[in-house]
């Protein structure tokens, strides 16, 4: 039978936070599994979220922890008292760690002093977090959200400890980029995930394994509408057909709004000069 440590909270993003939080679980000799929701608390019909929740499971696979997901709609109502119990019933856990700032149960009532109680009453060692600084403040998913929405997104890097991506399957876009010089990856742009800045950015493409150097727009391309929110990638120095294959796209850092250009050749130049930004951009990174 396997003795478990376990670490409660949403973990969305697995920033710096998080990995702090999950050091306590991680070669204790116990079996490590995360205890997390499909969405953060409080997300309504929107979960704007910073990592899927496929994503969370795998780079938690790749840590060697187990991730198990609830369903934060079925649980929101569980009293603390409930929840603590199923946690008893369903692990029997050695250790039990979360952040400084955990809730849990129904309006948040259970917090890390309750947990705490709990823990000592039934013999379960409980390791509290402390908050992470950056720039004198707590690492959070909500910071790093609103980072994402400004087009911060090489700040939200530093608190991420990567870089901020989503994935997809590349489809068939009007393949007028092809006709001006400059070929795209067309990727519909996730909407479960909080939507950055529309504009370009300096991007890494990674396809099949490979890190490729790239420029991605992300918005409604302005010159032609779309009704959706739509990511192009110029991926640099590249020219493979890649229809319906999966690519992932790391936003390295911003270089412009989203503009609607006059014509093809003003929007020609400002793609070259983009180019130009995002080599200059990504050639010293750290990947």
């Amino acid at each position: 039978m396997p003795e478990y440590a376990l670490a409660l909270g949403t973990f969305d993003g697995l920033h710096l936070g998080h990995k702090a939080v999950l050091e306590n679980i991680i070669k204790k000799g116990l079996t490590p599994i995360v205890l997390t929701f499909n969405t953060p608390p409080k997300s309504g019909e929107n979960p704007n979220l910073i990592m899927s929740s496929n994503e969370k499971i795998e780079r938690l696979k790749a840590l060697g922890i187990r991730a198990d997901i609830m369903d934060f709609e079925k649980v929101k109502d569980t009293s603390p008292e409930d929840f603590l119990s199923f946690i008893q019933k369903e692990y029997s856990p050695k250790i039990i760690t979360t952040g400084y700032n955990f809730r849990f149960g129904k309006g948040a009532a259970g917090d890390a002093e309750m947990l705490g109680k709990f823990c000592k009453a039934n013999g379960i060692k409980y390791v509290c977090t402390n908050a992470v600084l950056k720039d004198g403040k707590p690492v959070s998913s909500t910071r790093i959200r609103e980072l994402i929405s400004n087009g911060n997104v090489k700040k939200a890097s530093e608190m991420l400890g990567g870089y901020f991506s989503f994935s997809g399957v590349v489809g068939h876009g009007d393949e007028r980029g092809r006709t001006i010089g400059f070929p795209t990856v067309n990727v519909p742009y996730p909407n479960s995930l909080v939507t950055p800045k529309f504009g370009v950015y300096a991007s890494i493409t990674e396809y099949r394994g490979e890190l490729l150097k790239s420029v991605t727009d992300i918005g409604i391309r302005p010159t032609f509408e779309t009704d959706y929110v739509i990511s192009e990638t110029n991926i640099i120095n590249f020219n493979n057909d890649i229809y319906g294959k999966k690519v992932r796209i790391y936003l390295v850092d911003f270089i412009r709004d989203e503009t609607k250009f006059a014509g093809i050749n003003d929007l020609q130049r400002a793609i070259a000069a983009d180019k130009e930004i995002a080599v200059a951009l990504l050639e010293n990174i750290n990947f």
